[in-house]
């Protein structure tokens, strides 16, 4: 499992990544540009193709250009684009969230009207961008009723293209609804030639960072999309007729958390096919509670705080995770509704007690727990790397939202495993103290980016992780 995920990304766009144990778990620090300019200090008005960049006329031919990219340009790890016309695109950033979009040609060629051209996604690995992955670039026109070259123009072939009309995609409307439900995507197909249907695909164009949300069927009409975080999704129906061209339309899904006022998301290893590694997600109702108690109940985790509870029905992972889905999905399936909570923090057990609706035992997440409507009070939030399970060091990503915004976004953080099935060395990660107050909350971090707060699963459960170090280090 571990020589497939390497493989997967030997080729590795860091121009400098850390080498050493000792800065491999610190976060990456601002990027030196060792005095070169960014791609926008680097602009050249006006034409020639001096200095090797790539030009592109922005007023029509009127005498003006700029430059979208140009070697003497620093990657800028604000866009997502390549600054410097090497071919890859921030190469060098360290990671500000799990995965991003990414384009190494011309940003223009993907805004042209129903354009082959797409963006790819960078995963995070090892707190650094690898390569981008899966983007599509111009390719020769072809008469199939897309702008195959992205120049702008669909089908512009000198010899023509006949006169069989492209079919039409019909996509549902938009559907709103909680996270963890099922969303029905019924499409349709007309054409005004009268040909038949000959291919449908249904794929996901954005979700939020670190969903695995895939359509299902992807090659029917009518699909289904079990949507796994919080946030907005973009679908894309492709229909194909007999002749070879297509139609295209788009639909929206939006997943708001709107019944839970306080939801903490987990995911990890993100863009790893097949990971099967395990992080757990902890939330103890207060800083001096004990982590991993599950007599008293203080600390909700997967020993005291599934709502789903199938591996009792002696399942493998991937079928306990599917019963899972399926029953949460039930649970969401009115908006107005919730999957009962857990773990009595204040008895009787009711709205203000916590519940952990997935526990992900085969990595990527999510996981995620939730508090219908908090009590007043200081809860700590926690992840530990249960099993690496062969993987090795692993990133894990976080997202808090108060009552249906997000209000803190926590960028992949390097987990390291020194052992296995949760024991004492394995790795525990203090996050932050969420501070629940009159009309919402507040985030306050622990450690730092640079010096997060980890120790190992035995300093955290005999009482907590030592404030100013990390793995042991005194912190700068």
């Amino acid at each position: 499992m571990r020589t497939v995920y390497i493989a997967g990304l030997l080729a590795l766009s860091c121009a400098d990544p850390p080498q050493d144990e000792a800065d491999i778990y610190l976060s990456a620090p601002a990027r030196d540009t060792g005095g070169l300019p960014t791609i926008l200090e680097a602009g050249i008005a006006g034409g020639g193709g001096a200095g090797g960049g790539v030009m592109v006329d922005t007023d029509g031919g009127a005498g003006g250009a700029t430059w979208w990219c140009h070697p003497a340009a620093v990657e800028d790890c604000d866009n997502d684009y390549d600054d410097n016309c090497d071919g890859r695109v921030n190469e060098g950033c360290g990671c500000l969230a799990p995965e991003r979009p990414c384009y190494a040609g011309d940003p223009r060629e993907l805004e042209a009207p129903n354009a082959a051209c797409r963006a790819g996604k960078q995963y995070c690995y090892i707190e650094f961008y690898a390569d981008c992955q899966d983007q599509i670039g111009p390719s020769p026109e072809i008469c199939d009723g897309l702008d195959n070259d992205c120049n702008g123009l669909i089908d512009d072939l000198a010899s023509g293209c006949g006169d069989n009309s492209p079919p039409e995609a019909r996509c549902p409307p938009h559907q709103d609804g909680l996270p963890l439900s099922t969303f029905m995507l019924h499409g349709g197909y007309q054409d005004a030639d009268g040909d038949a249907m000959a291919s449908a695909t249904w794929r996901v164009l954005q979700a939020p960072p670190g969903s695995t949300a895939a359509p299902q069927p992807s090659d029917e009409l009518s699909s289904a999309l079990f949507v796994d975080l919080q946030g907005e999704y973009t679908l894309e129906l492709e229909v194909r007729d007999e002749h070879g061209a297509l139609g295209r339309c788009q639909t929206r899904v939006t997943a708001t958390g709107h019944s839970d006022d306080l939801r903490v998301e987990l995911v990890w290893n993100v863009g790893m096919s097949g990971d099967p590694s395990d992080m757990d997600l902890h939330l103890k109702r207060s800083p001096t509670a004990r982590w991993f108690d599950d007599t008293t109940g203080d600390d909700c985790f997967y020993r005291n705080c599934r709502v789903c509870q199938a591996d009792e029905q002696g399942m493998s992972a991937a079928e306990m995770e599917a019963a899972c889905r399926a029953e949460l999905a039930e649970y969401n399936r009115d908006p107005n509704t919730s999957p009962p909570p857990q773990l009595a923090w204040t008895a009787p057990l009711n709205e203000d007690d916590p519940r952990l609706d997935l526990d992900d035992i085969e990595g990527n997440g999510p996981e995620n727990i939730n508090i219908r409507a908090p009590s007043p009070g200081v809860y700590r939030l926690g992840v530990h790397y249960y099993w690496d399970d062969g993987v090795g060091d692993g990133t894990a990503s976080l997202r808090i939202f108060c009552k249906g915004e997000l209000v803190e976004e926590i960028p992949p953080t390097l987990l390291s495993t020194h052992g296995e099935h949760g024991t004492d060395g394995t790795d525990f990660w203090e996050i932050a103290d969420i501070r629940w107050e009159a009309g919402g909350c507040r985030v306050d971090l622990l450690g730092t980016r640079a010096c997060p707060r980890i120790c190992t699963r035995g300093e955290a459960e005999a009482g907590g992780c030592p404030e100013g170090r990390s793995r042991g280090v005194r912190c700068p």
